[in-house]
């Protein structure tokens, strides 16, 4: 059985526990180091148990516990046991595949879709402020997420590393939260709880700027905070004259033609509003203005004797 979120896992444990035995769940580790549903559904959702996954050698499987101490998290463990299994069927499709880009990334660089990511890695890591400065320098932006399917394509490129990383969403200053690459906040993965600080507008040492767990969930952080980062940039297809690569700034892939269409839209119908609002204004005016009756100015003749 693959688990997608928390629901599921609730009952998958309950059926675990009354088994009273350690049961086969669908997760199988590939050659990579990555793991993914037997089923070709992305993994969503964990429940290691405490120190999990080992990821040793021979320990490729993933079972559920049944014991009180540790119940229903999971272990990865090697493949040749006999355990019993949970068994799962299902009318839904895993999530599509972004169709490979046929651009360029800068070397090193992982591909997905039409964009490329690469994580700064290091035992010092930097600040919020410092890792886009170190984004920017290569013409590209801290990491901006549309999908779970890409959020699980960033955790797998974290998998073997235990620590946070910084990604490019930040405050907007509207107490609201926005990327730094001006895309739309369309998908928000917060881990529980999160984000859990006041508004502080322009303050890098507030909890202002947000990390990514190596689970995929997200927590504001202070700016100051040291990590490691993720930056991201548009596949390209030319250089220029000094064999810098020229970025689109337009084209297949783009997230936020759906808000300047958006805006466009709304603007239209905001004008058209007040058009006729402005009529009906003037027309009722109009109206009570010919309706009142104004007195007339009248003459009297005076005989003069």
């Amino acid at each position: 059985a693959s688990i997608d979120m928390s629901y599921d896992q609730a009952f998958v444990a309950g059926v675990v526990l009354q088994g009273k035995a350690d049961a086969w769940i669908g997760l199988r580790r590939k050659e990579d180091g990555s793991y993914k549903w037997s089923d070709g559904w992305p993994v969503f959702f964990t429940q290691w148990g405490p120190g999990e996954p080992t990821n040793f050698k021979d320990e490729g499987c993933v079972s559920m516990h049944a014991s009180i101490w540790f119940h229903g998290t999971w272990n990865d463990t090697k493949c040749d046991q006999a355990k019993p299994f949970i068994c799962k069927t299902s009318s839904e499709k895993p999530p599509p595949t972004p169709s490979p880009g046929d651009g360029k990334c800068l070397q090193h660089w992982a591909p997905y879709g039409h964009y490329c990511y690469y994580i700064h890695d290091s035992k010092e890591g930097l600040s919020w402020p410092d890792a886009r400065h170190v984004c920017q320098s290569f013409r590209t932006e801290l990491a901006s997420i549309h999908s779970r399917a890409e959020q699980e394509f960033l955790r797998n490129l974290n998998h073997t590393k235990y620590h946070n990383i910084w990604i490019g969403l930040t405050r907007d200053g509207n107490f609201g939260w926005g990327w730094t690459d001006k895309t739309a906040v369309g998908f928000l993965n917060w881990a529980p709880g999160e984000p859990n600080s006041a508004f502080h507008p322009g303050e890098v040492a507030e909890e202002n700027c947000v990390e990514m767990y190596h689970d995929g969930r997200w927590n504001d952080n202070n700016c100051l905070q040291k990590r490691n980062f993720i930056c991201r940039h548009r596949q390209f297809y030319t250089t220029d004259d000094n064999k810098h690569p020229v970025f689109p700034t337009d084209g297949p892939g783009t997230n936020n033609e759906g808000v300047v269409v958006g805006a466009v839209i709304g603007a239209i119908i905001f004008f058209c509003l007040l058009v006729g609002l402005l009529f009906y204004v003037f027309r009722v005016r109009g109206y009570k203005l010919s309706s009142l009756s104004l007195p007339t100015k009248t003459t009297s003749k005076i005989d003069v004797p």
